[in-house]
């Protein structure tokens, strides 16, 4: 039992496999995660990890999602890191919901998405640039890529 107890420890103390950097990758996950290529570097271990998962699954995809998948690289792309980090902590608020509310949730996150696609592009650049909502980015996916996951409205107006 002791012998057991040792055998997981040294196991679980196992160092992570070092990812490649952006330069080590190939042709084909370059071309796949190109949205990616400025971060790549700064990305850690697990993140890298996760990314190349999916790269791996990206062939087998069919097209709705793969452009799907690039749409949301590129929009997670141009978030600034202090959006980014909002739309995690959104995300792990949401996962702590109860399945009804989140299905809410994503529900009238879909609707605005149908109308923002509907609605005419805005002529000014920084009103292009500008969150849909206060303190919510206007692309808050998980990087993880599987269903982009609506943020989570805020409780009261914040104005």
């Amino acid at each position: 039992m002791l012998g057991l107890c040792f055998a997981f420890s040294a196991f679980g103390a196992t160092p992570e496999k070092k990812q490649p950097d952006w330069s080590q990758l190939t042709p084909e996950q370059q071309h796949i995660l190109a949205p990616l290529a400025s971060d790549w570097n700064n990305f850690d271990n697990t993140r890298r990890k996760k990314w190349l998962l999916l790269a791996k699954r990206y062939p087998k995809m069919k097209p709705e999602q793969q452009q799907r998948l690039q749409t949301q690289m590129q929009e997670w792309a141009r978030l600034t890191p202090a959006q980014r980090q909002i739309a995690r902590e959104n995300y792990k608020k949401l996962a702590k919901q109860p399945p009804e509310k989140r299905e809410v949730v994503k529900q009238k996150w879909r609707e605005r998405q149908k109308l923002k696609q509907a609605a005419p592009a805005p002529a000014a650049p920084a009103a292009a640039a500008a969150p849909a909502s206060p303190g919510i980015p206007a692309a808050a996916a998980a990087p993880a890529g599987a269903m982009p996951v609506p943020p989570q409205a805020p409780a009261a107006a914040t104005r």
